[in-house]
């Protein structure tokens, strides 16, 4: 930052209105006391030497040029017109202008920071044929070289304000547009941490919901066939201690990755296609027949794409466990298909609003509001696929996304 620029903040640091009425009470002492003592030309064109008696009609014309300075800011173009006119009757009583020209020099320099420039210029034409006036009444023997430089004079002072007033301008313009750069960091900011929260939500649901589903389903049949099926029994204990083993596994990657952990605390990999066959034979040892069909091998897939696949069948294995009643058959398919990947959940069970309707559960309703599928639905879209989610044609119920594959890792 130059010195101008230090000393330009610290002006404006001050109370304007206090500043600019101090500087209209200065010029008018200044134009005052000038106005005494400069020679003045009698009719003849003789010139007159030393100090006129006070008159209180110098004075008041005197304070009305130099008065709008104390306004200069809130009203530049009515303060310079007002200041003009006082200096041209202060010379047609009969006083020099003194030092009253440099009160209309200053308003000129403010309107041409303050104004824009058809107004500005307006002013600035009145304010120069006042001067002229000025001028001639002051000294006869003006010529056009002399009124010429009045008039430049007060060009110059307009034009330094224009130029004062665009440097103002491109600093705003770069204050605002730095300001709108850390706003914008502060909105993605947000965003990413919504996002973020928002994934790890979906995380939790998904790890937490299925496998407490599994182990409810499996602990009320071993609760049914403990006194008759001891065997039947022990299978479902068994299923319930493996389960949560799984589950574990999951919650320490994504603590690990909340904590921001590497080496072996974070090191176990997210789930993929490949795990499909593990969560489908966990349900089934809920008592739920699930089959599942992988059409087509390829190698292209995003990691990403298979994680938000598997969080896709989980879930909607999840809704078949807790909402489904008793299907018969379960089919999970999964298509490798031109440029997507095709994922497919159908159960001939009574589906969500059935079980809903019939015992009053709180599940998510079949138009795909709970919050599981707007999670579904979430993981879709942030690939740009699409999620279907609804009764199937022959009965049941029917979850179907398509993913584009994305970029390998």
């Amino acid at each position: 930052m130059t010195w101008y620029d230090r000393l330009f903040e610290r002006l404006r640091s001050f109370n304007a209105l206090v500043v600019d009425g101090l500087l209209a009470a200065v010029c008018t002492v200044i134009g005052v006391a000038m106005s005494y003592g400069q020679d003045i030309h009698d009719d003849r064109g003789l010139i007159e030497h030393g100090f006129r008696e006070p008159s209180p009609w110098m004075v008041l014309t005197a304070l009305v040029a130099c008065a709008p300075i104390a306004v200069r800011r809130r009203w530049p173009l009515p303060a310079l017109v007002v200041s003009g006119l006082g200096v041209l009757v202060h010379i047609l009583i009969g006083w020099p202008e003194g030092g009253l020209p440099l009160a209309v020099l200053l308003l000129t320099y403010t309107v041409g920071s303050r104004c824009q420039p058809r107004p500005a210029v307006g002013g600035l034409v009145f304010v120069a044929a006042v001067l002229v006036v000025l001028g001639l009444a002051d000294s006869p023997g003006l010529d056009a070289v002399g009124v010429l430089g009045v008039i430049a004079q007060f060009a110059a002072a307009w034009a330094i304000g224009v130029a004062f007033r665009n440097r103002r301008a491109a600093t705003d313009a770069k204050l605002r547009e730095a300001d709108e750069r850390a706003e914008s960091a502060r909105q993605s900011a947000a965003r990413a941490l919504a996002e973020e929260r928002l994934r790890i939500a979906q995380e939790l649901h998904d790890i937490v919901a299925h496998s407490m589903s599994v182990i409810a389903v499996q602990a009320g049949v071993g609760a049914h066939v403990l006194d008759d099926r001891p065997e039947q029994a022990r299978a479902a204990l068994d299923a319930i201690s493996a389960t949560p083993r799984g589950t574990l596994t999951e919650l320490r990657r994504l603590l690990g990755v909340l904590r921001g952990d590497d080496g072996a605390r974070s090191s176990a990999p997210a789930p993929a296609l490949s795990d499909l066959p593990r969560l489908v034979d966990d349900v089934r040892s809920a008592g739920v027949p699930v089959e599942l069909h992988v059409e087509g091998v390829t190698d292209c897939v995003h990691a990403g794409v298979e994680l938000s696949a598997y969080r896709v069948v989980q879930e909607a294995l999840t809704n078949v466990i807790k909402h489904a009643g008793s299907p018969t058959r379960v089919d999970v398919r999964v298509r490798h298909e031109p440029g997507r990947l095709a994922v497919e959940v159908i159960d001939d069970g009574r589906g969500l609003s059935a079980t809903r309707s019939s015992n009053g559960a709180a599940g998510p309703p079949a138009d795909g509001t709970g919050h599981g599928l707007i999670g579904m639905r979430e993981r879709v879209e942030l690939w740009g696929g699409e999620l279907s989610v609804g009764p199937a044609p022959g009965g049941g119920y029917r979850v179907q996304a398509l993913l584009p594959y994305g970029e390998a890792e």
